[in-house]
């Protein structure tokens, strides 16, 4: 019960810090890692599952992965920026799980050019992230946890450190089938600065919520994201927004099928992906995403898709194998 106490002090405590994402560093932090979770809307805090990546996005779900599982990640996003990842869980007694994960995102090359705008050779951009997270069973139904992140940032002459952490809570009730969590995600500060002036981490408190239904192989998903702030003239372009509008903006919404035991099928939308990104003249498909995932024996393949923008979109693929 005192473990219980600390975890929700400190995440509801983190609900009343200001929010600075315009200024914030390191935003590759809100990318999505799980496949089925960037289906899902791009973030998913409750889905119970088998699946070591949705436990970078809530570190409490790490016990319902099976130990020595090794995964693997890759997303194509936005032009030639691609990100790469490898994480691995193991045992840690009957009731905890230890994870570690290694994850870079990769700018491509960039022209470099002079004051007076001349080319003068190329450079590349990277951020890398080194993570480990600890889940412990506190009951059948309570699980909570926590993930320590070492960040690194290096654009062309300029570098950046920093340090974080991520705090989740999660209830599973599994007689009606039904999951709740609350994450307060990316907690912590820049150890080395790019130039001298702090900024600040993307932090986000999330609340999620799903439910499978009793007589369908299907569970819906809600998220309710950065329920920090309200209205954000730097973030969300909200003051003119009514009130209901910016309230959708809060939340993501998805729905996983299960055609079978081995398979499922996901759908999800983002309204503020949809907002911010949506094109006037011609309206495409801004917020929605779509997502597919397959066992085979000790195998797993999860792949996604979403639409990000009229011009762009992004693939991104899971691969993980117990050993």
């Amino acid at each position: 019960m005192k473990r219980i106490i600390i975890c929700l002090y400190v995440a509801c405590s983190a609900a009343f810090l200001r929010a600075q994402d315009a200024g914030a560093a390191f935003q590759f932090l809100r990318l999505p890692i799980s496949s089925h979770a960037a289906a899902l809307g791009g973030d998913n805090i409750s889905s119970i599952e088998d699946d070591a990546e949705l436990s970078y996005h809530n570190p409490a779900l790490l016990t319902n992965v099976s130990r020595n599982m090794l995964s693997l990640n890759y997303m194509s996003y936005l032009q030639q920026t691609n990100t790469v990842g490898v994480g691995y869980t193991m045992s840690m007694g009957d009731r905890s799980m230890f994870g570690l994960r290694a994850h870079c995102l990769d700018f491509g090359s960039m022209k470099n050019t002079d004051a007076e705008g001349n080319v003068v050779g190329n450079f590349s951009a990277k951020d890398m992230l080194l993570m480990g997270t600890y889940s412990f069973d506190f009951s059948d139904r309570l699980t909570g946890g926590v993930s320590g992140k070492f960040i690194y940032s290096n654009y062309e002459q300029v570098y950046s450190l920093a340090l974080g952490v991520d705090l989740g809570l999660n209830y599973y009730d599994a007689d009606r089938m039904l999951s709740m969590s609350v994450v307060a995600r990316n907690l912590g500060g820049q150890v080395k600065t790019f130039d001298g002036l702090h900024e600040p981490m993307p932090f986000n408190l999330l609340l999620g919520v799903s439910k499978e239904l009793a007589h369908a192989p299907v569970r819906l998903s809600l998220t309710l994201t950065d329920l920090h702030k309200w209205k954000s003239e730097d973030f969300y372009n909200s003051i003119d927004d009514s009130w209901s509008e910016i309230l959708l903006k809060h939340f993501i919404v998805g729905v996983d099928i299960f055609p079978t035991s081995s398979t499922y099928v996901s759908v999800g939308y983002n309204q503020l992906l949809r907002s911010e990104l949506k094109n006037n003249v011609r309206r495409s498909l801004e917020g929605f995403s779509i997502g597919a995932g397959l066992q085979v024996y000790s195998v797993k393949v999860g792949l996604s898709y979403g639409k990000y923008h009229i011009a762009a979109a992004s693939l991104l693929t899971n691969f993980s194998i117990q050993l």
